[in-house]
């Protein structure tokens, strides 16, 4: 479910001379891939499979992920190939209120369990 992806996620590292994302309490990373001109949410940094993408125009000159407001996209759960980019509400920003945005996304995935 994509719902996994969301949370708060932590600078960890660098890879392609850009910053790696860690998910806290999760398994995904925020990377820069200089293969495919893009930044990418997956479980393992380097790989070209991933939840989330950004292969914007902007995104090859990014250097820092908040400085990526729009562009994002969206892998088809049942498919390996399928980017969609139809959900206008799909951010990736820096964060001020940690704790606040941890508790919605708490809701969130309760609300998903429950349906």
């Amino acid at each position: 479910h994509q719902s996994d992806v969301l949370g708060v996620y932590r600078m960890v590292d660098t890879y392609n001379d850009r910053p790696v994302y860690k998910q806290e309490g999760g398994e995904n990373y925020i990377y820069y891939s200089s293969a495919s001109s893009s930044w990418l949410v997956g479980t393992v940094v380097g790989h070209q499979y991933g939840w989330l993408r950004n292969s914007s125009t902007a995104a090859s000159s990014a250097r820092w992920l908040p400085d990526l407001s729009s562009g994002w996209e969206y892998r088809q759960e049942d498919s390996t190939s399928s980017w969609q980019s139809d959900d206008g509400t799909l951010r990736i920003e820096s964060l001020r209120d940690v704790e606040k945005v941890t508790e919605l996304i708490r809701d969130i995935k309760n609300a998903e369990e429950i349906d």
